[in-house]
């Protein structure tokens, strides 16, 4: 599961990402993880935040993306990335 939020505002363009991925940690072990990925260019490096539950980060990414609206942000592309 994998969603994109592409938002343009003033020129910049920043994405906000909702995943769900299995991770292999150092012993082998997998884990399931569900995050919200941000990648804001003005503030360098992207931020990855883990949730206990997919509840929880899919309320998360749909505030955030709520947030940045109220913020006067727009939305260019919403929905599953697009491969080609």
């Amino acid at each position: 599961m994998t969603y994109l939020t592409i938002l343009t505002k003033h020129d910049i363009f920043t994405f906000l990402g909702l995943v769900r991925a299995e991770m292999v940690d150092a012993d082998g072990k997998t884990k399931t993880v569900t995050a919200v990925i941000k990648h804001d260019p003005r503030e360098g490096e992207p931020v990855i935040r883990q949730f206990n539950t997919s509840r929880e980060a899919v309320r998360n990414y749909e505030e955030a993306i709520d947030t940045s609206i109220s913020r006067g942000w727009s939305v260019v592309y919403r929905g599953q990335p697009l491969i080609g």
